[in-house]
């Protein structure tokens, strides 16, 4: 009889749980995964849904993104695009780590303070963000140019929108990597130092073999989530840059060929490529991560 009891109840529970996370599993289903295959099998067509086409044309989308005298060259570039703004991530790292640790020091005064300073890029509307900051660069009348009396075209040259947009992209992702890599070092046992201060380990000697080997798990977390966010970059593109072909990214080309002129089965064939980058570029971070310090 109690078994009886205790499985009905474990049944109950189940259920009941089931309930809760059903909203998240229906749409999970609805607007994820049956996207994902009616789009999968729309990248293997040259589905037009204006003018009503869609022909099977096999591997014809893909080899158009390489070959195609129209899409090849925007295709291209905006590999290139995306791989040159990916340096905002180690840049956004170093400067998170130390800060980090800066913050973390008992020396430190006003840290609750300076959390909160640090954290709101992390919790400010992206939208806002990026028009203040393309008002900041803007070269007649923009604050960056007016406090160093230049006229730097930030936002219509072509390597510099790249470079504003690293430098805003910096600025936006420190605040969140700041908080992660301080819990880590928080986590780190005080027993650690101690025995390298007996041993005359100064500040920098510490930094270097307890702190930094004892937050690659942090590290490694960012670095993963930081070139998934980073390979999947647009917002910034239609916002801040403008749509300036410099700054086109990956994403940009899937949205401007799909949505912008209808070629779904192009844009589907440039989403599933990015889909495989991102999913190799992860895999090969898992497979090769012994530098990752894990302690119990």
């Amino acid at each position: 009889m109690t078994k009886q009891k205790s499985g009905k109840l474990v049944r109950r529970e189940k259920i009941t749980a089931l309930v809760f996370v059903s909203p998240l599993i229906i749409g999970f289903i609805v607007f994820t995964l049956v996207c994902m295959i009616i789009s999968f099998g729309w990248s293997f067509t040259n589905f037009n849904p204006i003018s009503g086409r869609m022909k099977f044309d096999g591997w014809g989308q893909y080899v158009d993104l390489f070959t195609h005298p129209t899409y090849k060259k925007a295709f291209l570039d905006s590999i290139l695009n995306t791989l040159f703004l990916l340096l905002s991530i180690p840049v956004s790292i170093i400067i998170s780590v130390l800060i980090a640790a800066l913050m973390n020091s008992k020396k430190f005064k006003g840290k609750t303070v300076f959390r909160v300073i640090i954290y709101l890029p992390a919790v400010t509307s992206v939208v806002a963000v990026n028009y203040i900051w393309r008002y900041m660069f803007e070269e007649n009348y923009g604050l960056i140019n007016a406090f160093f009396h230049a006229h730097i075209p930030w936002l219509t040259d072509e390597t510099l929108v790249k470079v504003a947009m690293i430098i805003k992209n910096v600025w936006s992702g420190i605040g969140t990597q700041v908080i992660l890599f301080m819990a880590g070092m928080q986590n780190i046992s005080d027993e650690y130092y101690e025995a390298a201060e007996l041993d005359g380990a100064g500040p920098v000697y510490k930094f270097l073999h307890i702190t930094l080997p004892l937050v690659t798990p942090v590290l490694f977390y960012t670095i993963i989530t930081g070139l998934i966010g980073g390979f999947q970059m647009f917002a910034d593109v239609e916002l801040f840059a403008g749509g300036h072909y410099g700054a086109r990214t990956i994403v940009f080309f899937i949205r401007n060929y799909g949505i912008g002129q209808n070629l779904y089965g192009l844009a589907s064939a440039a989403s599933f490529l990015l889909a495989a980058i991102i999913m190799i570029i992860t895999a090969l971070q898992f497979k090769f991560n012994k530098w990752v310090e894990y302690t119990d």
